[in-house]
């Protein structure tokens, strides 16, 4: 009892030292400004391995937000994104709480306003975290190792505000260990003194163990352990080695903290071969086109295809472009058009009739298991060994554009959200007439796989947003690059020979994207990337062989794309308004950072970070990108961010060099520089901008193959590669186009004439519309 009593005074005298109204070792009395903690109210910073560590079972133990019931997860319950996040943490990672985003930001509150001038990189810090190894499963028993990376941060605080964001400039580094804190040198803004910690905060700086009252915090507070093994250290430990480390750390003492939070990234990504071989891992997006070629072609066992199409038929072009209500007639290189089907399947199955049903990968005939509002993407094992996905099968309908005289290669197009496959025909003038076959299929829950019933633009994209539901978000751009998938090894392994419509598979297949066609675009190139079975990967010699990629108007960080974006703001500010989410508040900044979490595995910027360090990104010298200046759909600053994810990696170093040398932004060949400069490299200790010149149409030569172009011309607007709203821009991108696939550079289009003008296709309406009220899935 004595022994209790002295621990319990000796506490309050360290709470009395440790808190608000104490004087800190560097500037005397604090604010009573604290930064906000307080695990039992969920009040916390993000991302934090609290959120997930603690977190209910979403299948096991769900909870009705409308009703008493508590329980099993029923079936058709889209989850919501905390409900994600614990899904993923239980199911995907190994309850790792390896979830967090590579792009999403940090998010800390506080009680009042700040100082703005004092929110930097030397008073919010970020450190990568080592263990005893580099190894993703290394234990923590010796004082831990801290890189700072402070700098790869860009800190967002609105002057008079309580919130205070960390976003990436790069994405973080995936099954990585982070640890951030926010130190004494941020400072009130009406006192111009420290902040200073919650009160629970203090608890956790506690030197001895917790009692009473605060005795829940000492989870968080004392080492997680396995035996004598320490697995995660506690705020405890973690504190005295930051103290340890304060060379590299800068702090001295606990009096420096005012907050600080551990995350790991997220390893959602990957998926293994071998579930007992941490060895096997592979990306999800490299699985599911081994799901995609199946057994026959050397990939996954468990699915063997037809690589047929089926239900064709032949159009003359006239015909078809009048049935289109195209202006005008057909191109005269148009020959025809043919419509059709091939084999692919539905992957966004409910984890919940999975669980009922999982003997068997193919789940046809099974009620509710296709549900792409509450599906989840879920791998099929045999024993250990990775042998499919659980899917429904289904057919696919495509266009296919004849050319009137073929050169034998084929352009696979993806539209962009809200339309639809059709929009190919804007297309068909400029690629047939250079002797290109085009391949067109339509995007998940667009046109002709629309959800039954749902016939406009506007609903399609509600339905693949599916805003709410982050696990179906994710696993709708999945199901798109996997159709695209399909569609590629379909023709390349004889399909349409088979069926009369070319007498050869193509020699060779680009893709072109629009808009969220270029975002699923740029996870279906990273997953048709040719793999080593061992030893490296990849190399860039092995890379150069791959599919190339001309993406219009793509993005990354798409959480933020949507909540940034002027076409798609407004709807769902108001969706989210409706279920209780106010634009602004807390609840509604944790909606957006948990989405981005989730989805995070296959935001177009993840995809960009190399499998290996030293290695080339599997997208180095495979892309050419887009940019409309101004663009009102998806923000410049989404588009730039990816630009920079794959080509501005260089400040970074000797690693960062090598992710993609040769991707640059492209300048215009007038004397004018780029429109907007983000690129930079180090040009000795000096970043420099990274920018080169496109070239000419009319010289010859090798260079530049890939690049970050920015058209800014007067009225540019998102869908210029094929609306024609301005004809001279839809012009330009074509013969951009068209100059890529020809001489495998990338050319300024204004360097000379343009290609002929090309005529009004109604399906590639200009105009992208969501319901103005947007349906928030999972709040339902």
């Amino acid at each position: 009892m004595k022994s209790l009593l002295a621990r319990a005074l000796t506490y309050l005298f360290f709470l009395l030292a440790v808190g608000c109204s104490s004087d800190t070792s560097q500037t005397g009395s604090t604010s009573t400004n604290a930064a906000l903690f307080d695990p039992a109210a969920s009040i916390i910073p993000l991302p934090n391995v609290l959120a997930t560590a603690t977190a209910r079972n979403p299948l096991t133990n769900y909870i009705d937000p409308y009703s008493s019931y508590t329980g099993a997860r029923p079936a058709n319950k889209p989850m919501t994104p905390p409900e994600a996040l614990s899904y993923v943490n239980l199911k995907e990672v190994g309850n790792t709480n390896a979830v967090a985003g590579l792009n999403a930001p940090i998010y800390l509150r506080f009680a009042a306003a700040l100082d703005p001038t004092s929110v930097t990189a030397s008073t919010v810090k970020v450190f990568q975290v080592t263990g005893d190894s580099s190894a993703s499963s290394a234990t923590e028993n010796n004082p831990l190792t801290f890189t700072d990376v402070s700098g790869m941060f860009s800190r967002k605080y609105t002057a008079g505000g309580t919130d205070v964001f960390l976003f990436p400039n790069f994405p973080m580094l995936p099954g990585t260990r982070y640890l951030y804190v926010v130190t004494s040198g941020v400072k009130d803004a009406a006192t111009g003194k420290p902040v200073c910690s919650s009160t629970y905060f203090d608890a956790l700086k506690s030197p001895i163990p917790l009692l009473g009252p605060l005795a829940r915090l000492e989870a968080i507070r004392a080492n997680k352990t396995s035996g004598t093994t320490v697995v995660f250290s506690g705020y405890a430990k973690v504190m005295d080695d930051l103290i340890a480390a304060s060379a590299v750390t800068g702090i001295a003492s606990r009096n420096d903290i005012a907050l600080m939070g551990r995350f790991i990234t997220t390893a959602a990504g990957y998926v293994a071969k071998d579930a007992t071989s941490a060895a096997s891992l592979i990306p999800v997006e490299s699985a599911l086109r081994a799901m995609a070629a199946g057994a026959t072609l050397g990939g996954l066992s468990g699915k063997s295809w037809t690589n047929d199409v089926t239900s064709t038929a032949t159009t003359p072009a006239a015909t078809f472009w009048a049935a289109a209500g195209a202006p005008g007639s057909a191109p005269a290189s148009l020959a025809s058009v043919v419509t059709g089907s091939i084999n692919s399947a539905e992957l966004s199955v409910d984890p919940v009739v999975v669980a009922a049903n999982s003997s068997t990968s193919d789940l046809t005939g099974v009620t509710g298991a296709y549900n792409p509002a509450a599906g989840v993407v879920q791998p099929f094992r045999s024993g250990a060994t990775l042998t499919s996905y659980y899917h429904v099968p289904r057919t696919v309908p495509f266009i296919y554009l004849v050319p009137a005289a073929p050169n034998g290669k084929l352009v696979i197009f993806q539209h962009g959200i809200t339309g639809q496959k059709e929009q190919v025909l804007a297309l068909a003038q400029s690629l047939t007439g250079t002797g290109y076959a085009v391949m067109a299929i339509d995007l998940p829950l667009h046109g002709a796989l629309a959800v039954t019933g749902h016939t406009t633009g506007s609903l399609w994209g509600q339905d693949f947003l599916a805003v709410g539901a982050p696990l179906a978000t994710r696993s709708n751009i999945q199901q798109a690059a996997f159709n695209l998938n399909r569609l590629e090894l379909t023709t390349k392994t004889g399909g349409l020979v088979a069926a009369g419509i070319t007498s050869a598979p193509p020699t060779e297949v680009t893709f072109v994207g629009l808009s969220l066609g270029s975002i699923v675009g740029s996870y279906y190139l990273a997953g048709n990337t040719t793999l080593a079975t061992s030893g490296i990967p990849y190399l860039q010699s092995t890379l150069n062989s791959d599919m190339k990629g001309f993406l219009s108007v793509p993005g990354g960080r798409l959480a933020y794309l949507l909540k940034d974006s002027p076409a798609f703001s407004g709807s769902i500010d108001a969706g989210l308004a409706a279920m209780g989410i106010v634009k602004d508040s807390p609840t509604y900044n944790q909606f957006f950072q948990v989405t981005q979490s989730v989805v995070d595995p296959v935001d177009p910027a993840s995809v960009t970070t190399p499998l290996a360090t030293g290695l080339p990104s599997r997208l180095s010298g495979r892309t050419v990108m887009l940019e409309a200046v101004g663009d009102q759909v998806i923000p410049n600053e989404s588009t730039r961010y990816l630009g920079n994810a794959l080509g501005g990696r260089e400040i970074l170093g000797s690693a960062g060099a090598a992710v993609a040398p040769g991707f640059n932004q492209l300048a215009y060949l007038n004397g004018t520089a780029v429109p907007s400069t983000f690129m930079y490299t180090l040009s000795g200790a000096n970043m420099v901008p990274k920018t080169l010149s496109a070239r000419s149409i009319d010289i010859a030569g090798t260079s530049p193959a890939e690049g970050y172009f920015q058209f800014n011309q007067t009225g540019i607007g998102h869908g210029f590669l094929i609306d024609n709203a301005i004809p001279s821009n839809t012009q330009l991108a074509q013969t951009q186009l068209v100059a890529y696939l020809l001489k495998g550079v990338v050319v300024d289009p204004t360097s000379s004439a343009s290609i002929a003008a090309l005529a009004k296709v109604p399906a590639a309406d200009s105009e992208i519309r969501l319901p103005s009220v947007l349906e928030i899935l999972g709040y339902r």
